[in-house]
């Protein structure tokens, strides 16, 4: 019997299928980890995606599987299969693709299953009543107190970790037989505390007919678009429960790992099963024991961020993207999948149901939606008849027309003074953390930017320093210009910090939280301060982007987006679209369970992203938002392919984005009516961590042949000392 292997070497001149001969005794099955010899290696991992009964090579040629790393197959047949769609649609090689389903702490076995100590009774009845009175003196009290308290602990825990009982007592109670000191699993769970159950509540009519189309549809591609708070929670919960019931499985992707805690707590009050989760958020010990509870077939529901969609689940039923809207569901690394093409390929093989769910869908999702891809199932309401929120726009120029520097309006003022004076809470969303956004000099308009990239520094006021963004170098911050030598260095620009300095001032008696990278970066620091905010420990939440995605907090009856400008400026096509769905979701935190009230901050008032989030309309932005892209040709009309170079020498990324140029415009002129455009420049961002960019950006008519074309141009040009990389439809465009 012969093994067809792949070897986990990333690289193009072996991404290939090897055979090797498989030894008499060896239970190899497809699916399972293997180490095999390879080249000069004497080992070297692979994984077995098939078996044959004879090879078209000589016998002496093949060589033989050294052994197989697990007992079990580390990878199903369907993920095997998602992998070669992986391998087609990003470019990408076969070992790369399969990386995507093993934890990084698999391979290599950088981690394995933890264990410990533990001591338990080996006896019981009158064994133990015996044993019991040997510990005891002749006038009944204790001879040995140590002994008796670590037997009595042991008598009402069961087990107990060795660590924790005394060592000399619990030696002695093992040599005696009373006890057993055995080495067992220890699971380290990523979420711990206790979550009481929860009943169900009866649903609306509304829910009901939307249940009843997704389990009686046979098409089962589903948008579901409900406004905030319109229980679209629990159209999971219940399509989740009838796939447990069928005996089937489920994964829930969620856009952050800040909103992971809420909604575990949520599955958990929910189900009996166990749920595993699977986030960058986790320690690698956490991520291979949540990665071999699905294994084991222990956990039937996976939660999670991006990554989660490749979970080893057998019998899917169903996945799940809540927020689908949101940009953190593509990759940041290369090979740059997103998570809605890997969701649809993954229910395609399994039969599964795919269900997106948003209360602003993206542009191109609802496109497909409204050409019949997905059904769309729309809630417009919120439970319990609650009213969405009203916007209050507030025009920024006016502020600064009446003397007002500060980030917080009058109006603004007024909300937050009434919203604390009632004990209710508030969320305040600006998108840049930091405390001053750049460092100028007045006198000759020198600006400090980092050593390493083309990007003003950010000055955080609580460390004092100065802080690149892109490649977290720091330096101390200066007070005498380098360029002129006067001292007129000036802090320009609002973050997160300076937004909080300024609401204590004004607020001083009230509690503040603020969630951003800075504050996120311990483990778990999302959780706590979800738990406090939850627990009504702050009056007052503010956040980047953060806070804008799914949380749900009973006591929120303000929200105010501080400058919605930072968001409708960036030049990308998509700013629009971005603008009304951060509107419209940082609106949906207010009010959830009382009336709440939204405030708007913003230097363009009349543009028409932020005048139908005022309204809530999704359907008139959408359809403002189609027409103009139809009319200037961009997605889901057509097609971006960026072609990014970077290298520490900018005469070699030139060079080869020159030459790049030439071969595609050959290869390319056949197809001139295919193609909309190729511009090729230095990126927005010019140099970040040292390396000179530059991108060549090719916008196409929708053609699948040309963007094969493209790949393959790509995979044959390589050049020396340039980095190159390739991304269809990039978030970011700049």
């Amino acid at each position: 019997m012969y093994a067809r292997v792949i070897v986990d070497i990333s690289h193009t001149q072996v991404d290939r299928v090897f055979e090797y001969k498989i030894p008499d005794g060896l239970n190899i099955l497809p699916g399972m980890r293997v180490k095999v010899p390879f080249g000069h290696m004497k080992d070297t991992e692979g994984i077995v995606i098939g078996l044959e009964a004879s090879s078209e090579y000589a016998p002496e040629k093949i060589k033989e599987i050294l052994c197989s790393l697990d007992d079990f197959c580390a990878l199903t047949g369907e993920q095997i299969g998602l992998a070669e769609f992986i391998k087609q649609k990003y470019n990408t090689t076969l070992a790369a693709a399969l990386r995507f389903m093993l934890p990084a702490q698999v391979r290599g076995g950088r981690v394995s299953v933890k264990t410990q100590n533990v001591a338990r009774l080996l006896l019981a009845g009158k064994d133990l009543l015996a044993a019991e009175a040997g510990l005891l003196k002749k006038d009944g009290s204790v001879k040995f107190p140590r002994q008796k308290e670590v037997l009595d602990l042991l008598k009402k825990e069961g087990e107990v970790p060795a660590a924790e009982l005394n060592a000399s007592a619990t030696k002695s109670l093992e040599k005696k037989g009373i006890i057993e000191v055995v080495r067992t699993e220890v699971a380290r769970a990523p979420f711990e505390k206790a979550v009481a159950r929860i009943v169900d509540y009866e649903l609306t009519e509304r829910q009901k007919e939307i249940l009843e189309r997704i389990r009686s549809n046979g098409k089962k591609r589903f948008l579901l678009h409900g406004v905030t708070g319109s229980g679209k929670t629990e159209i999971y919960i219940r399509v989740m429960r009838d796939c447990l019931a069928q005996g089937k499985t489920a994964i829930l992707l969620v856009p952050e790992i800040s909103l992971t805690p809420q909604t575990y707590t949520f599955l958990k009050q929910r189900f009996n099963e166990e749920i595993a989760v699977f986030h960058s958020g986790l320690s690698a010990g956490e991520r291979f024991d949540e990665w071999m509870k699905v294994k084991r077939g222990e956990a039937k529901i996976v939660l999670g961020a991006r990554s989660a969609v490749f979970a080893p689940l057998e019998n899917l039923g169903v996945i799940i993207i809540d927020e689908e809207h949101e940009t953190s569901y593509k990759a940041d690394n290369y090979p740059k999948y997103t998570a809605h093409e890997i969701a649809e390929e993954r229910c395609r093989l399994s039969d599964a149901i795919l269900i997106l769910g948003s209360a602003t869908p993206q542009i191109e999702t609802y496109y497909k939606a409204r050409q019949g891809e997905f059904e769309i199932l729309k809630m417009p309401n919120r439970l319990f008849a609650l009213q969405l929120p009203a916007v209050e726009i507030i025009d920024l120029c006016n502020e600064l027309k009446n003397g007002n520097r500060t980030a917080i309006s009058g109006r603004l003022y007024d909300e937050l003074e009434r919203t604390l004076a009632n004990g209710k809470q508030a969320m305040l969303f600006l998108n840049r953390r930091g405390y001053s956004t750049f460092v100028m000099c007045r006198s000759c308009g020198y600006v400090v930017k980092c050593d390493s990239c083309d990007v003003t520094m950010t000055y955080h006021k609580a460390q004092d320093i100065l802080k690149c963004h892109y490649c977290g170098r720091t330096k101390a911050p200066e007070t005498v210009c380098p360029e002129c030598g006067k001292p007129h260095l000036k802090y320009f620009g609002m973050g997160t910090q300076q937004i909080e300095e300024q609401v204590k001032a004004l607020f001083p008696q009230a509690r503040i939280l603020r969630m951003d990278l800075d504050t996120m970066g311990t483990k778990d620091a999302h959780i706590r301060v979800f738990d406090d905010f939850a627990g009504h420990k702050a009056d007052i939440l503010i956040g980047t982007q953060m806070i804008a995605k799914g949380f749900d907090f009973k006591d929120v009856t303000l929200s105010a987006i501080l400058a919605a400008d930072t968001m409708l400026n960036i030049p990308d096509y998509r700013s629009a679209e971005r603008t009304f769905c951060h509107i419209t979701q940082i609106a949906g935190r207010a009010g959830r369970k009382e009336p709440g009230t939204v405030i708007l901050q913003t230097y363009n008032p009349a543009h028409y992203a932020v005048q139908y989030a005022k309204y809530h309309d999704y359907e008139g932005f959408y359809n403002e938002e189609i027409a103009l892209r139809k009319m200037a040709q961009l997605p889901p009309f057509s097609t971006y392919v960026q072609l990014q170079f970077s290298g520490e020498r900018e005469e070699q990324v030139i060079a080869a984005v020159k030459d790049f140029i030439g071969k595609l415009k050959a290869v390319l002129l056949p197809h001139k009516r295919g193609i909309i455009s190729i511009r090729a420049s230095e990126a927005a961002i010019k140099r970040i961590r040292d390396l000179e960019r530059y991108h060549i950006l090719i916008h196409l008519r929708n053609d699948e042949g040309l963007i094969g074309q493209i790949y393959e141009l790509f995979n044959r040009t390589k050049y020396m000392n340039v980095l190159t990389g390739i991304d269809i439809n990039p978030v970011n465009m700049a």
